[in-house]
Protein backbone atom coordinates (compact mmCIF):
# COMPACT_ATOMS: atom_id res chain seq x y z
CA UNK A 1 0.00 0.00 0.00
CA UNK A 2 1.37 3.42 -0.97
CA UNK A 3 2.05 6.05 1.77
CA UNK A 4 -0.57 8.33 0.21
CA UNK A 5 -3.26 5.67 0.46
CA UNK A 6 -2.32 4.86 4.08
CA UNK A 7 -2.61 8.53 5.01
CA UNK A 8 -5.94 8.75 3.22
CA UNK A 9 -7.28 5.81 5.23
CA UNK A 10 -6.04 7.35 8.47
CA UNK A 11 -7.47 10.81 7.81
CA UNK A 12 -10.81 9.73 6.31
CA UNK A 13 -12.52 8.99 9.68
CA UNK A 14 -11.54 12.45 11.01
CA UNK A 15 -12.86 14.08 7.84
CA UNK A 16 -16.16 12.16 8.03
CA UNK A 17 -16.63 13.09 11.70
CA UNK A 18 -15.85 16.75 11.05
CA UNK A 19 -18.18 16.89 8.03
CA UNK A 20 -21.03 15.14 9.88
CA UNK A 21 -20.71 17.40 12.93
CA UNK A 22 -20.56 20.51 10.74
CA UNK A 23 -23.75 19.45 8.98
CA UNK A 24 -25.50 18.69 12.28
CA UNK A 25 -24.57 22.02 13.88
CA UNK A 26 -25.62 23.82 10.70
CA UNK A 27 -29.09 22.30 10.90
CA UNK A 28 -29.72 22.34 14.66
CA UNK A 29 -30.06 25.52 16.70
CA UNK A 30 -27.11 26.02 19.05
CA UNK A 31 -29.36 27.69 21.63
CA UNK A 32 -31.42 24.51 21.80
CA UNK A 33 -28.30 22.57 22.69
CA UNK A 34 -27.13 25.02 25.35
CA UNK A 35 -30.56 25.15 27.00
CA UNK A 36 -30.44 21.44 27.85
CA UNK A 37 -27.07 21.48 29.63
CA UNK A 38 -27.18 21.62 33.42
CA UNK A 39 -25.48 20.30 36.56
CA UNK A 40 -28.10 17.53 36.62
CA UNK A 41 -26.41 16.08 33.54
CA UNK A 42 -23.07 15.96 35.36
CA UNK A 43 -24.58 14.53 38.54
CA UNK A 44 -26.28 11.69 36.68
CA UNK A 45 -23.79 10.84 33.95
CA UNK A 46 -20.45 10.97 35.78
CA UNK A 47 -21.28 8.15 38.25
CA UNK A 48 -23.12 6.26 35.51
CA UNK A 49 -20.06 6.39 33.26
CA UNK A 50 -17.76 5.22 36.05
CA UNK A 51 -20.01 2.25 36.87
CA UNK A 52 -20.36 1.41 33.18
CA UNK A 53 -16.59 1.57 32.65
CA UNK A 54 -15.92 -0.83 35.53
CA UNK A 55 -18.68 -3.28 34.59
CA UNK A 56 -17.87 -3.27 30.86
CA UNK A 57 -14.16 -3.81 31.49
CA UNK A 58 -14.86 -6.70 33.88
CA UNK A 59 -17.07 -8.33 31.23
CA UNK A 60 -14.42 -7.83 28.54
CA UNK A 61 -11.73 -9.38 30.74
CA UNK A 62 -13.99 -12.34 31.62
CA UNK A 63 -14.74 -12.91 27.92
CA UNK A 64 -11.03 -12.97 27.06
CA UNK A 65 -10.28 -15.36 29.93
CA UNK A 66 -13.02 -17.76 28.82
CA UNK A 67 -11.67 -17.86 25.26
CA UNK A 68 -7.99 -18.29 26.15
CA UNK A 69 -7.94 -21.49 28.24
CA UNK A 70 -4.22 -22.19 27.59
CA UNK A 71 -2.58 -19.09 28.98
CA UNK A 72 1.04 -18.48 29.95
CA UNK A 73 1.84 -18.09 33.63
CA UNK A 74 1.01 -14.62 34.89
CA UNK A 75 -1.78 -14.01 32.36
CA UNK A 76 -4.80 -13.42 34.60
CA UNK A 77 -7.95 -11.28 34.66
CA UNK A 78 -5.99 -8.11 35.44
CA UNK A 79 -3.72 -8.63 32.43
CA UNK A 80 -6.74 -9.32 30.23
CA UNK A 81 -8.37 -6.12 31.51
CA UNK A 82 -5.25 -4.07 30.83
CA UNK A 83 -4.99 -5.48 27.32
CA UNK A 84 -8.57 -4.45 26.65
CA UNK A 85 -7.85 -1.00 28.12
CA UNK A 86 -5.00 -0.63 25.65
CA UNK A 87 -7.37 -1.21 22.73
CA UNK A 88 -9.69 1.58 23.92
CA UNK A 89 -7.23 4.28 22.85
CA UNK A 90 -6.87 2.83 19.36
CA UNK A 91 -10.58 2.01 19.17
CA UNK A 92 -11.36 5.68 19.69
CA UNK A 93 -9.68 6.38 16.36
CA UNK A 94 -11.22 3.41 14.58
CA UNK A 95 -13.18 0.37 15.77
CA UNK A 96 -11.30 -1.93 13.39
CA UNK A 97 -7.97 -0.59 14.66
CA UNK A 98 -8.99 -1.44 18.22
CA UNK A 99 -9.97 -4.96 17.19
CA UNK A 100 -6.64 -5.39 15.42
CA UNK A 101 -4.79 -4.18 18.52
CA UNK A 102 -6.60 -6.77 20.64
CA UNK A 103 -5.51 -9.54 18.24
CA UNK A 104 -1.89 -8.31 18.37
CA UNK A 105 -1.81 -8.15 22.16
CA UNK A 106 -3.45 -11.55 22.58
CA UNK A 107 -0.83 -13.03 20.28
CA UNK A 108 2.02 -11.47 22.25
CA UNK A 109 0.73 -11.78 25.80
CA UNK A 110 -1.58 -14.81 25.78
CA UNK A 111 0.74 -16.99 23.70
CA UNK A 112 -1.72 -17.43 20.83
CA UNK A 113 -0.86 -17.69 17.17
CA UNK A 114 -1.87 -14.79 14.94
CA UNK A 115 -4.77 -16.73 13.43
CA UNK A 116 -5.93 -17.97 16.84
CA UNK A 117 -5.87 -14.47 18.36
CA UNK A 118 -7.76 -13.06 15.37
CA UNK A 119 -10.33 -15.87 15.74
CA UNK A 120 -10.98 -14.87 19.37
CA UNK A 121 -11.61 -11.28 18.28
CA UNK A 122 -13.86 -12.52 15.45
CA UNK A 123 -15.89 -14.65 17.86
CA UNK A 124 -16.45 -11.80 20.32
CA UNK A 125 -17.32 -9.36 17.53
CA UNK A 126 -19.70 -11.85 15.91
CA UNK A 127 -21.53 -12.48 19.17
CA UNK A 128 -21.80 -8.75 19.81
CA UNK A 129 -23.24 -8.17 16.34
CA UNK A 130 -25.83 -10.92 16.71
CA UNK A 131 -26.85 -9.73 20.20
CA UNK A 132 -27.08 -6.07 19.20
CA UNK A 133 -29.29 -6.92 16.20
CA UNK A 134 -31.40 -9.29 18.32
CA UNK A 135 -31.95 -6.60 20.95
CA UNK A 136 -32.68 -4.05 18.25
CA UNK A 137 -35.24 -6.29 16.58
CA UNK A 138 -36.94 -7.11 19.87
CA UNK A 139 -37.00 -3.45 20.85
CA UNK A 140 -38.47 -2.42 17.50
CA UNK A 141 -41.14 -5.11 17.79
CA UNK A 142 -42.47 -3.82 21.12
CA UNK A 143 -41.87 -0.09 20.73
CA UNK A 144 -44.34 0.75 17.98
CA UNK A 145 -41.77 2.90 16.16
CA UNK A 146 -43.60 4.71 13.33
CA UNK A 147 -45.45 1.65 12.05
CA UNK A 148 -46.07 -1.92 13.03
CA UNK A 149 -44.36 -3.05 9.83
CA UNK A 150 -41.05 -1.60 11.07
CA UNK A 151 -41.22 -3.80 14.14
CA UNK A 152 -41.92 -6.82 11.93
CA UNK A 153 -38.96 -5.92 9.73
CA UNK A 154 -36.74 -5.60 12.80
CA UNK A 155 -37.69 -9.08 13.96
CA UNK A 156 -37.14 -10.46 10.45
CA UNK A 157 -33.65 -8.94 10.22
CA UNK A 158 -32.75 -10.23 13.70
CA UNK A 159 -34.02 -13.71 12.77
CA UNK A 160 -32.02 -13.74 9.51
CA UNK A 161 -28.81 -12.64 11.24
CA UNK A 162 -29.31 -15.22 14.00
CA UNK A 163 -29.97 -17.98 11.47
CA UNK A 164 -26.89 -16.93 9.49
CA UNK A 165 -24.67 -16.98 12.57
CA UNK A 166 -25.86 -20.29 13.96
CA UNK A 167 -25.96 -21.82 10.48
CA UNK A 168 -22.35 -20.80 9.89
CA UNK A 169 -21.42 -22.08 13.34
CA UNK A 170 -23.03 -25.44 12.57
CA UNK A 171 -21.25 -25.62 9.22
CA UNK A 172 -17.88 -24.99 10.88
CA UNK A 173 -18.50 -27.78 13.40
CA UNK A 174 -19.95 -30.50 11.17
CA UNK A 175 -17.81 -33.65 11.51
CA UNK A 176 -16.26 -34.95 8.34
CA UNK A 177 -14.84 -33.16 5.28
CA UNK A 178 -16.78 -30.40 3.50
CA UNK A 179 -15.22 -30.84 0.10
CA UNK A 180 -14.22 -27.52 -1.48
CA UNK A 181 -15.26 -25.65 1.69
CA UNK A 182 -12.90 -27.63 3.89
CA UNK A 183 -9.95 -25.31 3.17
CA UNK A 184 -12.01 -22.33 4.30
CA UNK A 185 -13.29 -24.09 7.41
CA UNK A 186 -9.77 -25.13 8.43
CA UNK A 187 -8.43 -21.56 8.43
CA UNK A 188 -7.01 -20.54 11.82
CA UNK A 189 -9.14 -17.38 11.54
CA UNK A 190 -12.22 -19.52 12.31
CA UNK A 191 -10.49 -21.52 15.04
CA UNK A 192 -12.40 -20.13 18.02
CA UNK A 193 -15.75 -20.50 16.27
CA UNK A 194 -14.85 -24.05 15.26
CA UNK A 195 -13.32 -25.44 18.47
CA UNK A 196 -14.70 -23.49 21.45
CA UNK A 197 -16.89 -25.88 23.51
CA UNK A 198 -20.58 -25.06 23.29
CA UNK A 199 -20.75 -24.62 27.08
CA UNK A 200 -18.01 -21.97 26.92
CA UNK A 201 -19.67 -20.37 23.91
CA UNK A 202 -22.92 -20.11 25.89
CA UNK A 203 -21.09 -18.52 28.84
CA UNK A 204 -19.40 -15.97 26.59
CA UNK A 205 -22.74 -15.29 24.93
CA UNK A 206 -24.27 -14.52 28.33
CA UNK A 207 -21.36 -12.19 29.10
CA UNK A 208 -21.89 -10.33 25.82
CA UNK A 209 -25.61 -9.99 26.59
CA UNK A 210 -24.63 -8.37 29.89
CA UNK A 211 -22.23 -6.12 27.97
CA UNK A 212 -25.04 -4.88 25.70
CA UNK A 213 -27.34 -4.43 28.71
CA UNK A 214 -24.71 -2.28 30.43
CA UNK A 215 -24.59 0.01 27.38
CA UNK A 216 -28.39 0.19 27.29
CA UNK A 217 -28.40 1.09 31.00
CA UNK A 218 -25.86 3.87 30.41
CA UNK A 219 -27.97 5.16 27.53
CA UNK A 220 -31.05 5.16 29.77
CA UNK A 221 -29.11 7.24 32.31
CA UNK A 222 -28.17 9.72 29.55
CA UNK A 223 -31.80 10.12 28.49
CA UNK A 224 -32.85 10.54 32.13
CA UNK A 225 -30.15 13.19 32.67
CA UNK A 226 -31.68 15.24 29.84
CA UNK A 227 -35.24 14.58 31.08
CA UNK A 228 -36.17 12.54 28.01
CA UNK A 229 -37.77 9.11 28.15
CA UNK A 230 -38.36 7.15 24.93
CA UNK A 231 -39.83 4.04 26.53
CA UNK A 232 -37.95 0.78 26.98
CA UNK A 233 -38.63 -0.68 23.54
CA UNK A 234 -37.67 2.40 21.61
CA UNK A 235 -34.64 2.99 23.84
CA UNK A 236 -33.32 -0.51 23.10
CA UNK A 237 -34.12 -0.46 19.36
CA UNK A 238 -32.80 3.07 18.88
CA UNK A 239 -29.56 2.68 20.83
CA UNK A 240 -28.77 -0.64 19.17
CA UNK A 241 -29.14 1.12 15.82
CA UNK A 242 -26.87 3.90 17.09
CA UNK A 243 -24.32 1.33 18.29
CA UNK A 244 -24.21 -0.31 14.86
CA UNK A 245 -23.75 3.01 13.05
CA UNK A 246 -21.14 4.22 15.53
CA UNK A 247 -19.12 1.01 15.11
CA UNK A 248 -18.71 1.56 11.36
CA UNK A 249 -15.00 2.34 10.78
CA UNK A 250 -15.73 5.56 8.88
CA UNK A 251 -15.65 8.10 11.72
CA UNK A 252 -13.59 8.80 14.82
CA UNK A 253 -15.30 6.93 17.68
CA UNK A 254 -18.60 7.29 15.84
CA UNK A 255 -18.56 11.08 16.31
CA UNK A 256 -20.96 12.70 13.89
CA UNK A 257 -22.34 9.46 12.51
CA UNK A 258 -23.57 8.41 15.97
CA UNK A 259 -25.24 11.79 16.52
CA UNK A 260 -26.96 11.59 13.14
CA UNK A 261 -28.18 8.09 14.04
CA UNK A 262 -29.64 9.41 17.33
CA UNK A 263 -31.58 12.13 15.48
CA UNK A 264 -32.97 9.53 13.08
CA UNK A 265 -33.79 6.86 15.70
CA UNK A 266 -35.46 9.24 18.16
CA UNK A 267 -37.00 11.73 15.74
CA UNK A 268 -40.04 13.44 17.23
CA UNK A 269 -39.26 12.35 20.79
CA UNK A 270 -37.68 15.68 21.78
CA UNK A 271 -36.27 18.82 20.20
CA UNK A 272 -33.33 18.08 17.87
CA UNK A 273 -31.10 20.31 20.03
CA UNK A 274 -31.83 18.22 23.13
CA UNK A 275 -31.19 14.92 21.30
CA UNK A 276 -27.98 16.23 19.80
CA UNK A 277 -26.76 17.55 23.16
CA UNK A 278 -27.53 14.23 24.86
CA UNK A 279 -25.72 12.26 22.19
CA UNK A 280 -22.67 14.55 22.18
CA UNK A 281 -22.34 14.47 25.97
CA UNK A 282 -22.69 10.69 26.05
CA UNK A 283 -20.12 10.21 23.27
CA UNK A 284 -17.69 12.69 24.84
CA UNK A 285 -18.06 11.00 28.22
CA UNK A 286 -17.34 7.55 26.79
CA UNK A 287 -14.34 8.80 24.82
CA UNK A 288 -12.84 10.55 27.85
CA UNK A 289 -13.50 7.54 30.07
CA UNK A 290 -11.87 5.08 27.68
CA UNK A 291 -8.94 7.36 26.94
CA UNK A 292 -8.29 7.76 30.67
CA UNK A 293 -8.54 4.01 31.27
CA UNK A 294 -6.10 3.34 28.46
CA UNK A 295 -3.60 5.95 29.63
CA UNK A 296 -3.77 5.01 33.31
CA UNK A 297 -3.84 1.22 33.11
CA UNK A 298 -2.31 0.16 29.83
CA UNK A 299 -0.06 2.79 28.27
CA UNK A 300 2.76 0.33 27.55
CA UNK A 301 0.37 -2.16 25.92
CA UNK A 302 -0.97 0.60 23.68
CA UNK A 303 2.57 1.48 22.62
CA UNK A 304 3.26 -2.19 21.93
CA UNK A 305 0.21 -2.52 19.67
CA UNK A 306 1.07 0.72 17.86
CA UNK A 307 4.64 -0.41 17.23
CA UNK A 308 3.39 -3.67 15.71
CA UNK A 309 0.95 -1.77 13.49
CA UNK A 310 3.68 0.56 12.27
CA UNK A 311 6.02 -2.35 11.56
CA UNK A 312 3.33 -3.99 9.44
CA UNK A 313 2.69 -0.75 7.56
CA UNK A 314 6.41 -0.43 6.81
CA UNK A 315 6.62 -4.03 5.61
CA UNK A 316 3.55 -3.62 3.41
CA UNK A 317 4.97 -0.38 2.06
CA UNK A 318 8.27 -2.07 1.19
CA UNK A 319 6.44 -4.95 -0.48
CA UNK A 320 4.32 -2.50 -2.47
CA UNK A 321 7.41 -0.57 -3.56
CA UNK A 322 9.16 -3.79 -4.60
CA UNK A 323 6.18 -4.72 -6.73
Amino acid sequence: MSPGRRWFQRLLPAFVSAAALFWLFSNVEIDGIRATLSWRVVAVLVPSLLVYGAVALAIEAASIMQLTPRRPEGFGPWTAARIKCATYLLGIVNYALGAGALAVLLRRRAGLGLGASASVVLLISSLDLVIVIAFGGAGAAVSGIDTASLGTQGVAVAALVGMGFFGGLTLLRIPGPLGPLERIRSLAFFGALRTTPLSVLAQVGCLRVLFSLSFISLSAAAFYAFDIWPGAGRLIAGMMFVALVSALPIAVAGLGTGQAAVLVAFRGLAEPGALLAMSLVLSAGMILLRAAMGLIFAREFTREALDETRERDEVHGQVGTAK
